[in-house]
């Protein structure tokens, strides 16, 4: 049985999650099209920082609200997944640790959904409560070194005969060149037009066939520290919002902060000494336990010592949420009629939802 090809547009979390669903069944012969691949450009240069994907922390940390049911299924199905990853596959770059959510303010005056529906779920007492925090839950949660996720990902796509292009597309139905020989055929690979499945993130603000003025660009600055006794992710939610996510190679990537419709590519020296200020009062092991009688600002100091690398990306907003829907076209040039699977727009949470994202694309295929 001759397979359907798939050209799924972006190389990105969401991307290359949804091409390594498609590939692994069989049915599909799956080519990914992006200007930016994993390993192409290093993650912290210029020219990568419109591809959201490497600047990540990770963690599996919940984004969704306790309303959003949908969102919530996306994440606990990628919850789940991941930790299995982590205790089968250890060169992916995932691994367990412990998470620990501090509270402000409780949205709704409820206490999280996931409470409850993770593993080894703890919520703290009051006497363990810092300053300023009115509510905390621990739970078994897992951490992503990012490159290495993201190599893991295109090298099990490539070995399971996965095609990779790199290069840039000015229109959605330029992908229809990469499913078939000619553009100008009848048909594509084996007679079958490809289905297009666009992850293309903020790259859809400009796509001719999509032109997405909804997508906003969501910055977003952090810090790498080498800081290697760091070993649990912290996350403190509320007007000093800060967060701490290992990286399990002794780094540490520290943030944040969330700016709507901001390009500005440079390191706000203010949004550092922020995060500074914020992650070493949220994680006393970010530093030696021999700095913690110094005063707030020589830890500051210290901490500013020990970084790595200063990056700032964008992540891909858009504006009503997640845009997955299917979406019927006719080429301009070969008259041909094919069919796009849209799914983009997943903002700060792309990780901790990328794998229940593709389980829903590849129904959503399957049903082309």
């Amino acid at each position: 049985m001759s397979k359907q090809p798939v050209v799924v547009i972006g190389a990105g979390v969401i991307g290359l999650t949804v091409a390594n669903q498609l590939q692994d069944g069989g049915k599909y012969a799956v080519t990914i099209v992006a200007e930016h691949v994993p390993d192409s450009l290093p993650a912290g240069t210029r020219e990568s920082s419109g591809w959201a994907s490497p600047w990540a922390g990770a963690h599996w940390r919940a984004w969704s609200a306790n309303w959003d049911h949908w969102l919530q299924d996306m994440e606990l199905q990628t919850y789940y997944a991941m930790n299995e990853i982590a205790d089968r596959v250890p060169e992916a770059g995932i691994k367990k640790a412990r998470g620990l959510d501090y509270f402000e303010a409780l949205p709704d005056g409820e206490n999280p959904w996931y409470v409850g529906k993770l593993n080894d779920v703890r919520e703290l007492s009051t006497s363990e409560l810092p300053l300023g925090i009115i509510y905390g839950v621990e739970y078994s949660t897992v951490i992503i070194n990012v490159p290495q996720y993201l190599t893991y990902l295109k090298n099990k796509f490539t070995s399971m005969g996965g095609i990779i292009e790199q290069r840039a597309l000015d229109h959605i139905e330029e992908a229809l060149l990469f499913g078939a020989s000619s553009r100008n055929e009848p048909s594509g690979l084996n007679g079958k037009t490809p289905i297009v499945v666009n992850c293309a993130a903020l790259g859809n603000r400009m796509l001719g066939g999509v032109c997405d003025a909804s997508m906003r660009p969501l910055r977003g600055q952090t810090l790498i520290v080498n800081a290697p006794e760091a070993k649990r992710t912290l996350t403190r939610v509320g007007s000093q919002f800060g967060y701490v996510i290992p990286r399990g190679d002794g780094t540490v990537v520290l943030g944040g902060s969330a700016e709507v419709g901001s390009w500005d590519e440079e390191e706000n020296i203010q949004t550092t000494q922020q995060i500074l200020q914020r992650t070493q009062a949220l994680e006393p092991a970010l530093l030696p336990s021999s700095m913690l009688e110094l005063d707030e600002s020589e830890r500051v100091r210290a901490l500013r010592a020990n970084i790595v690398s200063v990056g700032v990306g964008f992540r891909p907003m858009r504006e009503g949420g997640v845009r997955l829907e299917t979406q019927e076209y006719i080429d301009s040039v070969s008259g041909k009629h094919f069919t796009a699977v849209h799914c983009y727009g997943h903002a700060g949470y792309g990780y901790q939802s990328s794998l229940g994202y593709a389980r829903k694309v590849h129904q959503m295929v399957e049903s082309v």
